[in-house]
């Protein structure tokens, strides 16, 4: 139940033909009662407790005593006293949505549909009419049979490591001498790099959609903080699970932030490992679980599981506030070095995991991605699209080539496409997704920030917003073309979260 009864309201004889089957009559009686009764309940008690309000320290203490309940109230409205607060997550415990669905408070949800505007039908980014629109969009996507293969198998082994907050711009930094990721550029000759990759947009959950759905970012809001309408996606995971790969998801924080975990439930990913299932001497972080713990968790794991196997792993320490279990890497306490400070952290970590993989039986047959969730703005360039620039690379021992970089324009909306050819999923499952070995698709990203998009060809860039309906950066030569291209996809994104 949400706020989606309210779009049928203004056609009242559509609605009562729709509910004229239920026990209306007897529904109010027993509505009317229970009110009735709980009234006059409150009214007797109430009539007692006046005899004392007329005395001052009754009054000094009601007083006191209202603002100290005042204060507590927080802690149930929130849900406790954790770092995420209760969401619809908080009660999804199975990957069956029917059961999730039965577990979740009525009142509140149509409630939390209202105030979130969850069922407004209303476009803010009508550019054009929808049929051009739609037109546009549609030509900006081509598929085809003739593609690069890069997989000797189309039953891989495959490990996604999501990497908090990398941006592209830490790959090519040095302090004081010293590489941040040096280990991350290692493994870049290892396998297949995507130099010049865009994330969809500026938050994790967004990322999340983005990468095992193919589900483009939304200016301000998420998907996931609608279940009812993530649960519509499809996931990749799930699409594996149906082919009989084991789909554990690892997690060191709470899954349960911006309704994470109902989308993860949906996906099929079973187990969910997340901070609860780490000791609390190993929760050493603000959010939960380090990096390091988590992998140690997840390669111990590994080595147990059912192939073929599809495992996904969120990385955490280089969230804020950038927090490192072990010494730093670089002096400073400004804001940009303790980002690079935890980059440099989980690079390692990530590191001495593959290397650790390569070791196993089932390397020859695995392929690894790395990819950010989203990137960052730090550290500054005075350019809006950077921030939004991120790494993507492949690894492991299925890959046919390796040593290769790929300098076209891509976004991580495509792996889910991309490894979907790969494994001979011939489906469109992911409309907003392109296979990036398929050279008949046209070379483009497109992200959304908070009010306003961006849209990266080959040697040409522009930032446009929303509100002031102006092209706020540009690099390279831009047309009008291209920002109706921009528009029309605003536009259908938007159009198509609004009518799931």
């Amino acid at each position: 139940m949400d706020a989606t009864p309210l779009k049928y309201m203004n056609s009242p004889k559509e609605v009562w033909a729709s509910v004229s089957h239920l026990p209306i009559f007897l529904i109010s009686i027993f509505f009317i009662v229970s009110y009735l009764f709980f009234a006059w309940v409150f009214t007797k008690i109430i009539s007692r407790i006046n005899i004392y309000q007329q005395q001052v320290s009754y009054k000094i203490l009601s007083a006191f005593m209202i603002i100290i309940i005042i204060g507590l109230l927080i802690i149930p409205i929130r849900g406790g006293i954790q770092l995420a607060p209760l969401n619809q997550s908080s009660v999804y415990f199975s990957t069956n949505n029917y059961a999730n669905h039965a577990a979740i408070n009525a009142t509140w949800s149509f409630f939390h549909g209202v105030t979130n505007k969850t069922s407004s039908t209303h476009n803010p980014y009508n550019y054009l009419q929808l049929s051009k629109a739609k037109q546009i969009s549609d030509s900006l996507y081509h598929s085809s049979d003739n593609f690069y293969k890069v997989l000797k198998t189309t039953t891989p082994n495959i490990i996604f490591i999501i990497w908090e907050s990398f941006t592209e711009k830490a790959t090519h930094l040095s302090v004081g001498g010293k590489e941040v990721t040096p280990y991350f550029n290692k493994l870049k000759k290892e396998g297949v790099y995507f130099s010049n990759a865009y994330a969809s947009g500026d938050r994790t959950d967004k990322g999340l959609t983005a990468i095992l759905s193919g589900y483009p970012a939304l200016n301000q809001t998420s998907i996931t903080r609608a279940p009812a309408k993530s649960g519509k996606l499809i996931v990749f995971s799930r699409l594996l699970k149906q082919k009989g790969y084991q789909t554990p998801f690892y997690y060191g924080g709470e899954p349960a932030f911006a309704n994470i975990k109902s989308y993860l439930l949906h996906g099929g990913f079973d187990p969910i490992i997340e901070k609860n299932d780490f000791s609390g001497k190993d929760q050493n972080s603000k959010w939960g679980a380090h990096d390091g713990v988590v992998a140690n968790k997840m390669f111990s794991d590994l080595y147990k599981i059912k192939q073929p196997f599809f495992a996904t792993w969120l990385t955490l320490s280089s969230h804020e506030p950038f927090e490192t279990p072990v010494p730093d890497f670089f002096a400073g306490d400004d804001h940009t070095t303790l980002l690079l400070n935890s980059l440099r952290y989980t690079d390692e970590v990530i590191n001495d995991f593959i290397e650790n993989c390569k070791h196993q039986s089932w390397w020859q047959n695995t392929l690894i991605v790395i990819i950010a969730d989203h990137g960052h703005a730090l550290p500054e360039t005075g350019k809006k699209s950077d921030n939004y620039r991120i790494p993507i690379l492949w690894l492991g021992g299925a890959l046919s080539e390796t040593g290769i970089t790929i300098d076209k324009v891509t976004s991580q909306l495509d792996i889910a496409s991309t490894i979907s050819a790969q494994l001979e999923i011939r489906e469109n499952h992911f409309p907003f997704s392109k296979n990036i070995f398929d050279d008949t698709n046209k070379e483009w990203a497109f992200f959304s920030f908070n009010n306003g998009f961006g849209f990266v060809q080959n040697k040409k860039t522009f930032v446009f917003d929303n509100v002031g309906k102006n092209v706020l950066e540009q690099q390279g030569l831009i047309n009008s073309k291209d920002i109706e291209s921009a528009k029309a996809l605003q536009q259908i994104i938007y159009q198509d979260y609004l009518d799931k």
